[in-house]
């Protein structure tokens, strides 16, 4: 498939422009279409375009698209990686399937401090404090998501209060505590 883009963001437009409407993530290891609820198996993905955009292969700052057809539903839409992280949410024989033709994009963000309108944190900059960053998970507070999805997961500057952009060398990191949202029970008064 044949794409004129320039980033990201272009890139998920052109894919909803041409029939990618649904909205796929990776739960328990598996391909789920959240549009309508239900889990795809590996048999029934036809990966048509699988992109990988990062500004230099140092700079720990990858993002993925999938366009993905649903063969038994006849269902088109796409899996955005914007962390480069599913090669650890995937089982092994997604994740090849998902990959196995992957086009690399660079582009030049090097200096540019931040991404999708969050503040851009370095590993070098992780390192000095670890601690003072979290991955928040889930929360209903993340900010909009610019290419029309939602976020799952973002970074969380606890001494600025602030969500920011981790690159995916530290969301490898071990260091990095990864903080799930709990609802908290409110007790009824009535």
């Amino acid at each position: 498939m044949a794409l004129q883009v320039n980033d990201f963001i272009d890139a998920v437009s052109d894919f909803e422009r041409r029939g990618y409407n649904h909205d796929f993530r990776i739960k328990d290891g598996q391909l789920l279409d959240l549009t309508v609820g239900k889990p795809i198996t590996t048999t029934d993905i036809q990966v048509d375009a699988s992109l990988r955009f990062e500004s230099s292969p140092e700079a720990g700052d990858r993002s993925n698209i999938y366009a993905i057809t649903n063969r038994r539903a006849n269902t088109k839409g796409l899996l955005i990686d914007a962390f480069d992280v599913l090669d650890s949410d995937c089982t092994p024989e997604l994740y090849d399937c998902l990959s196995a033709n992957r086009v690399v994009s660079r582009f030049a963000d090097d200096d540019i401090p931040s991404r999708y309108g969050l503040r851009k944190v370095y590993k070098e900059e992780f390192d000095q404090d670890p601690e003072r960053f979290v991955l928040r998970i889930d929360f209903p507070d993340f900010p909009e998501c610019p290419f029309g999805q939602s976020f799952s997961m973002l970074g969380f500057d606890l001494a600025e209060q602030r969500y920011v952009w981790l690159v995916t060398s530290i969301l490898r990191d071990s260091r990095l505590s990864r903080v799930p949202f709990q609802a908290v029970d409110v007790p009824d008064n009535t």
